[in-house]
């Protein structure tokens, strides 16, 4: 088997070996020392301080990013949701569900979010934005800067699902005043699905003492509290956890910047090889860690089975009106320009 999906991901040595070992009793010093150390690593790798509060879930992504909408927002607030695709709908259906007061900026595919598309937005009353930073579902990477200046100029609170940027674009919390960040372990840090954390700026730490939450599980002060003794109040998932510790020593050892060259390398191999295929690139920002390719005619979900069930390849499908069009390429977890160059001549037979 070989994944070139976004996740989970083709999975590196070491967390494999981390993985195999027997999954300790969690309630003690050790582990607690462990969490304290994963979390300084964490934030640091995420551009922020020790000033920042951090959450550990046992959920998915889509609850990470249910828990934060309930934590960091109530009914006084108003907010914009950025929604270029399934996760930014997601963002919608969160807000719909919990009754907040939203509007929706409305990317259509092939569109490229502006800074006009904000204007109408501007001085509208709004406390918080919800961004998908990347839009997995298109490629789409949206551009951080434009949305942080936005924010700052309207006094938003600014929350990001960087769920597939994270170690795979240059990402940094407090340069762009970015108030809550929304990670998963199965992406770039291509571990075991079924963690995920969001990381809260002081200023949305205090936002979220002052509201209420109607949660036993996904109420984040309880996890703040606990996070001052390296526990969680709720049993974690403790193997991936010495996963994470695991994955965020070696990239601070390696360093952040030269993973993020390697993702960018294989990144760019991958988009130069393909420019003679009769395939297109959509030419919205993209981000380096995943490559969605376009296909002239309905061969998308036929191209990903059979790279399934004859070569034990996957890629990721779409859903939705590009499913028989679009797949989208993977360029994280343990892979190398061999194998790039590998999927390539498959796709080359193929069409």
């Amino acid at each position: 088997m070989k994944l070139f999906t976004i996740g989970p991901t083709e999975m590196y040595k070491n967390t494999l070996e981390v993985k195999a070992q027997m999954v300790p009793y969690f309630r003690t010093k050790e582990f607690s020392d462990l969490m304290l150390e994963t979390d300084s690593l964490l934030k640091k790798s995420v551009g922020t301080t020790e000033a920042s509060k951090s959450i550990y879930l046992t959920a998915s992504g889509s609850g990470a990013m249910e828990a934060t909408a309930m934590n960091c927002f109530d009914q006084n607030d108003k907010l914009l949701v950025i929604s270029g695709g399934t996760f930014g709908e997601r963002f919608e259906d969160i807000c719909r569900i919990h009754f907040f007061n939203y509007e929706v900026l409305k990317i259509e595919f092939g569109q490229t979010l502006t800074q006009e598309m904000l204007i109408p937005f501007e001085d509208k009353g709004f406390t918080g934005l919800l961004v998908n930073l990347h839009e997995t579902s298109t490629g789409q990477l949206y551009d951080i800067e434009m949305l942080s200046e936005f924010c700052q100029r309207n006094q938003l609170f600014l929350v990001v699902d960087a769920i597939t940027v994270f170690l795979c674009d240059p990402y940094n919390m407090d340069r762009y005043h970015i108030d809550a960040t929304i990670i998963s372990s199965q992406k770039g840090l291509c571990l075991s699905p079924g963690l995920s954390m969001v990381i809260l700026s002081k200023r949305m730490v205090e936002k979220v003492y002052q509201s209420k939450v109607s949660s036993l599980y996904f109420d984040f002060r309880d996890y703040i509290k606990n996070m001052e003794r390296g526990q969680t109040p709720f049993t974690p998932c403790v193997g991936i956890l010495y996963e994470l510790n695991d994955m965020l020593k070696k990239i601070d050892q390696e360093s952040i910047e030269r993973h993020l060259n390697r993702v960018r390398a294989l990144c760019e191999n991958f988009r130069e090889s393909i420019k003679n295929l009769p395939i297109s690139i959509p030419d919205y920002p993209l981000s380096n860690g995943m490559t969605p390719i376009i296909f002239e005619k309905p061969i998308a979900k036929e191209l990903f089975e059979s790279l399934k069930n004859q070569y034990g390849i996957y890629v990721n499908p779409t859903g939705g009106k590009l499913k028989e069009r679009l797949v989208r390429i993977a360029h994280i977890g343990n892979l190398t320009i061999e194998d790039n160059q590998m999927l390539i001549e498959h796709l080359k037979v193929f069409l």
